[in-house]
């Protein structure tokens, strides 16, 4: 490990910073796929070329390995997923437990919720080596729950809070929630959400849209908390004034039924350059989420120059300029979608697509993130 110390600890600075070109940084997720993909996809390339070769490690499920390419100089390590996310938690904690061990990393970051609960608890009592970064991507408590679920959901993460050195925020609608909930704002950094500048180059063909109908795109999982019921309700009602494109497949089993309606074509999950196909042949992307914490599938679309709908829930609203770069409306109405889409013309979407790409590369760069991260980690430059 270079000028590594004999404790595991590399080269710390003057103020207790860490040089980047000594620390090593480990990403462990328990699960990846939908938007933490996307995250670590666009941010482990801009911290290997910083931080060097060998200095980046990723612990991810065995079953998600081929969601995340990653640049030569970057380990990822798997674990065979299977059983219960509780118990794909526990064999996540123990090989990235193993690995910071091994490499003696500087930095341990840990994204989502499940990571987090088990992760952060096996930190604290086997490596205290490593700064310890946690990111929950939304807060647990934004989901519908029980009162004494989410009362429970509260006191863990208040408990655990106090294992994290710093809780990385995507939104500030984040950190404000997590104040309200009794974490410690000193413990709190509002890191929002971005990608790249550089797009992926587009692959395969556009789907077919029919003609003289606005052409509307949907990305992500087929459940209750990304609202696609919502949006095959609002098309059985605007019929042949549009057609949709939804990209994606359930992955939790919470209970939602689908039924398509006939303006509808799937095409299950796709990669980052066919989403880019996708992004130059629709007019509007549409995110009826019921919670969620960022919405990165937004700032994906206004990079690529397109019209967002989005519903007024977590951080949707700090990344969709109303009635400048898309449409922010209220959750959980079809209605409201309805009167969205009814009103967009191919004119204004275009409008609205040119201004949602200035705002991106003002606020929501993967460069930008890695910066700030950079400082959240303690890296000196």
């Amino acid at each position: 490990m270079g000028n590594c110390g004999p404790s595991g600890a590399c080269g710390l600075s003057r103020g207790g910073e860490l040089n980047a070109s000594c620390g090593a940084v480990l990403h462990c997720a328990e699960t990846i796929k939908g938007g933490i993909a996307t995250y670590l996809r666009e941010l482990i390339p801009l911290q290997r070329d910083e931080f060097g070769p060998n200095k980046v490690f990723v612990v991810i499920p065995e079953s998600q390995r081929m969601e995340l390419p990653v640049p030569n100089g970057v380990t990822v390590v798997t674990y065979a997923d299977g059983g219960g996310r509780a118990a794909n938690a526990m064999r996540l904690a123990l090989r990235s437990l193993a690995v910071a061990r091994r490499e003696r990393v500087a930095v341990v970051h840990v994204h989502s919720t499940f990571a987090g609960a088990l992760v952060r608890p096996l930190l604290a009592l086997a490596y205290r080596s490593a700064r310890v970064v946690y990111c929950a991507h939304g807060w647990a408590w934004d989901r519908p729950l029980s009162g004494k679920a989410r009362a429970a959901v509260v006191a863990v993460e208040r408990l655990l809070s106090l294992l994290s050195d710093m809780i990385v925020c995507i939104s500030e609608h984040e950190r404000v929630t997590a104040i309200d909930n009794g974490i410690s704002p000193s413990r709190l950094v509002v890191v929002r959400n971005g990608v790249s500048q550089q797009r992926p180059v587009p692959l395969g063909d556009a789907p077919h849209w029919p003609e003289g109908r606005l052409r509307v795109l949907f990305v992500g999982r087929f459940d209750r908390q990304k609202g696609v019921d919502l949006l095959f309700d609002a098309l059985r009602v605007l019929g042949d004034k549009v057609h949709a494109v939804v990209a994606g497949a359930a992955v939790l089993a919470d209970g939602t039924v689908l039924a398509m309606p006939d303006n509808v074509t799937t095409i299950g999950w796709v990669s980052p350059g066919e989403l880019e196909t996708l992004f130059a042949s629709a007019q509007v992307l549409v995110v009826p989420s019921r919670w969620e914490g960022f919405g990165l599938i937004a700032a994906e679309a206004m990079r690529a120059g397109l019209a967002v709908v989005a519903a007024r829930v977590g951080g949707l609203p700090e990344v969709v300029a109303d009635g400048v770069t898309g449409m922010v409306i209220d959750p959980g109405s079809t209605d409201a979608l309805v009167a969205a889409l009814a009103q967009l013309s191919a004119e204004r979407a275009r409008e609205m697509g040119d201004a949602g790409k200035a705002r991106f590369l003002e606020h929501f760069t993967m460069e930008r993130v890695h910066r700030e991260l950079r400082e959240v980690y303690g890296f000196s430059t």
